[in-house]
């Protein structure tokens, strides 16, 4: 089981992740409206925080290492299989999310954008008949449930 502050930065449907510095985001916007009535005054309807939403990019490279130095074991590879099988297989339900702070929110997996860093480096790889070893940068936002 991952740790946050041993292995990983986040804990997302139970796999460990380190997060690209600097991306990081959270937002809660406010549920509120204003209109203007009709005698030109203006009405404003504030219902508090809203859900809150989550942007990052989680870093799936290979060689990865723990806070101890350590090598985490997992390709770049097996961590975007990973998100990937948890964007596909949470459709139309929730997965658990553990933020920085170690609190488990159920949460949505709204949408799923990967960047691989160095598409050659893979197909040398399959060429030379070697396990593919690539190394992604998944942006990924999550809706509170």
């Amino acid at each position: 089981m991952p740790t946050i502050g041993i292995d990983c930065e986040i804990i997302l449907d139970g796999t460990g992740y380190f997060v690209k510095p600097g991306s990081y985001q959270l937002q809660q916007p406010r549920i509120r409206k204003a209109m203007v009535r009709a005698d030109g005054s203006e009405s404003y309807v504030d219902l508090g925080p809203g859900k809150r939403f989550w942007s990052m990019v989680i870093l799936c490279f290979n060689e990865l290492t723990r806070y101890d130095g350590t090598a985490t074991g997992l390709t770049g590879q097996q961590y975007r299989d990973a998100l990937r099988a948890s964007y596909l297989g949470s459709t139309g339900g929730t997965i658990l999310f553990s933020d920085p702070l170690n609190t488990s929110i159920a949460v949505h997996f709204d949408a799923y954008r990967e960047r691989l860093l160095d598409l050659h480096s893979q197909i040398i790889a399959l060429v030379a008949g070697q396990a593919l070893a690539a190394s992604y940068e998944v942006t990924l936002d999550l809706l509170e449930a």
